[in-house]
Order: structure tokens, then C-alpha cells, then sequence
């Protein structure tokens, strides 16, 4: 009778313990899921983190912080007529690929080596892109602020006016008309990515758009590229707030770049991620496509 009255014993403290492991691994959980969700500073959006590469807390603790520093700066930035997603799901995914901005959810890689930029596509996803995220208004403005918001506030940031100096000097200068033309922006800003010359092509594509944009913002100010940011016929657009051709305005930046930015240094080129990989296949751009009609 004491050797059964000990077995029930036994079963039922271990069924209390297997009982209480299932609750306080539940609770873990939750608070993990509690724990991963930032409120903005206003109230008016909720972040919620994926852990899915499994980095340790502490650095998920560092990008809750520069989630809430981004949308302090982003939001009140300039002024658009989006609204963004009261619930943003915010993704940190192994690899290196391109980091994307959506809607409702960002996907950041290279969070492992602490190289996402969190910031651009935050901007992205607060500011708005085309047509509910569509190609439909182009990508000029909207990368380029991308650049500008990483450089200027996000942590990977480059000489973008120095590697556009580069550029100019290995004469890969793509028009800007090319780069806001519906029919071609695909070619430059989306590329197939089918040779790693499409990635190059890419990354000259965006420094031209961060370069363009930062002489704009720096230049004419904040409340003229507010009214051209994210706009349709941005060529147009851009000639009635500015008052002046899109090529004259074009000239004034390459002639300041010209004139004021020193030569990219290797130092400059040791904190460019992969630069001496798409440096040793730059001269294999075909140049003559960039040409204008």
C-alpha cells in the first residue's frame, strides 16, 4: 500500500512539474512577444519584432531603441499625404539580401554583423512608396531619401557624395531622366539580378538617387522636396517647384560635386561594404545605355 500511495505520489509531482514547466515556458513566451513590441512615442504605431535569425537579446534590445529613434526623426521629417500602418511587423532574417520596406512589415538582414539599415527602409515604410508600395511613382525620391535618412541618422551610412565623385571619374553617369523615366527606372533600380553586374548597376543607381536627392534637401531645402517626394510626372513636378529644368538642375549638382567633393580615399572604400568586389567589374557597365534619347 505505501510502495502504490508512493507512485501516485511520484506521478502526480511530476505531472505538477511537467504542468508548471508547460505555464512558466507559456509565460516566456508571451513576454518574449510583449517584450519584442515597441509603441511609439505618440501612441500611433506598434513595431513587432520577428526574432527569426535568433540573435541574442541584447542586440534585439539596441534595434527596439533605433526603432523608436527612427520614427521620432522619420515621421515628423517631411510632411506626405500617406498614412502609414497602425501595426508594422518588423522581421530580422538571416543572410545578407537586400533589407525591404513594405507597408506593414520590414525585412531586415545582415542584423547578425549589425549592418541593416533600418532607418532607409523605415523611411519607406513611414513615408510611403508609389501606390501602395508599387513601382507606379518611380524610385528617385524615395531611395534617395532612403539614402539620406540612413546617412544622415541610421548607422550605414557612406560618402555618398564622395562615391558619386568616383563614379563621375570612371564615367558612369547615368542621366536623371533615365533614372525618373517609368519606361527605364525598372532597368536601373530593379535589375534582374541575373550577373553580378546587375548588383553594381543597382548600387550605382542608388548613389546617384542619394547623391541627387541630399544636393536637393541640402540646396533648396526641406519644403520644396517635400512637394516633389513620392509624386507622379516627378520631371514636371519637379520643374514647377523648383522653377527651373530637371537638366539645369542636374548640372548644378554635378558641377558641385566636381567642385567640392575630394577623392573616395581607400579608407573610404574599406567601410563601403563589398566595394572592391563591384569595383572589379565597373568598367564592364555598359555606359552607352545610360545615354539619353
Amino acid at each position: 500500500m505505501l510502495r502504490y500511495m508512493t507512485i501516485i505520489f511520484s506521478i502526480l509531482l511530476i505531472t505538477a512539474c511537467s504542468n508548471s514547466t508547460v505555464i512558466d515556458t507559456e509565460k516566456k513566451k508571451e513576454k518574449t512577444v510583449q517584450d519584442n513590441i515597441v509603441i511609439s512615442e505618440d501612441g500611433k504605431i506598434s513595431f513587432k519584432i520577428y526574432n527569426t535569425a535568433g540573435v541574442p537579446e541584447e542586440r534585439v534590445d539596441i534595434i527596439k531603441k533605433e526603432i523608436s529613434n527612427a520614427y521620432k526623426v522619420i515621421h515628423q521629417f517631411i510632411k506626405t499625404d500617406y498614412t502609414p500602418s497602425e501595426k508594422i511587423n518588423i522581421f530580422l532574417l538571416e543572410g545578407n539580401e537586400n533589407s525591404w520596406g513594405l507597408r506593414s512589415e520590414i525585412k531586415l538582414y545582415s542584423v547578425r554583423n549589425g549592418k541593416y539599415p533600418l532607418v532607409h527602409e523605415m523611411t519607406h515604410t513611414l513615408l510611403g512608396y508609389g501606390n501602395n508600395f508599387d513601382d507606379s511613382k518611380g524610385y528617385l525620391t524615395q531611395e534617395g531619401l532612403g539614402v539620406y535618412m540612413e546617412n544622415t541618422y541610421g548607422k550605414q551610412s557612406y560618402p555618398v557624395h564622395k562615391v558619386m565623385n568616383y563614379l563621375m571619374d570612371k564615367e558612369k553617369i547615368i542621366p536623371i531622366n533615365k533614372l525618373i523615366d517609368l519606361t527605364t527606372d525598372d532597368f536601373f533600380f530593379r535589375p534582374p539580378f541575373v550577373e553580378y553586374e546587375d548588383v553594381v548597376l543597382q548600387w550605382i543607381s542608388y548613389t546617384h538617387a542619394g547623391s541627387f536627392i541630399t544636393f536637393l534637401i541640402d540646396s533648396y531645402g526641406l519644403e520644396k522636396f517635400e512637394q516633389v517626394y513620392n509624386q507622379d510626372q516627378l520631371e514636371k513636378k519637379m520643374q514647377d517647384i523648383y522653377g527651373k529644368q530637371l537638366e539645369k538642375i542636374e548640372e548644378e549638382w554635378l558641377h558641385f560635386i566636381e567642385k567640392n567633393e575630394q577623392e573616395l580615399t581607400s579608407n573610404d572604400m574599406m567601410k563601403i561594404d563589398h566595394f572592391y568586389n563591384m569595383n572589379s567589374v565597373i568598367d564592364h557597365i555598359n555606359v552607352d545605355e545610360y545615354q539619353s534619347h
